[in-house]
């Protein structure tokens, strides 16, 4: 293959989007993701610490986060792993949304 070709190829896999742009997406979805996470786990350990008690709610909401993330690559990749991985995250979602509703009905 020539250059021509390898860069139609890739233009066209990447429906004539720019890399960069497209690069530039996702380490910004990554950081808007890191950074929600350590909000919530400042509201987590604050409310903890000022309620004596967990916040459920919030861990339920990272958990499914983290199942929604991981069950998209399984889809896309394929990779019994992030199947795996998947399960795993959902099944603690489960969890912490069990914990929650118990809490809030207290």
């Amino acid at each position: 293959m020539n250059k021509e070709e390898i860069l139609a190829k890739s233009k066209q896999e990447n429906h004539g989007q720019d890399i960069a742009n497209l690069e530039v997406s996702r380490a910004s979805m990554l950081f808007g993701w890191i950074t929600a996470v350590c909000a919530l786990a400042l509201v987590a350990v604050t409310e903890a610490l000022v309620h004596d008690r967990m916040n459920s709610g919030i861990f339920f909401a990272v958990m499914a986060g983290c199942s929604a993330i991981f069950i998209n690559k399984y889809l896309k990749l394929r990779k019994r792993h992030e199947l795996y991985i998947a399960v795993v995250y959902i099944i603690a979602a489960i969890a912490f949304l069990v914990s929650w509703i118990l809490q809030l009905t207290k």
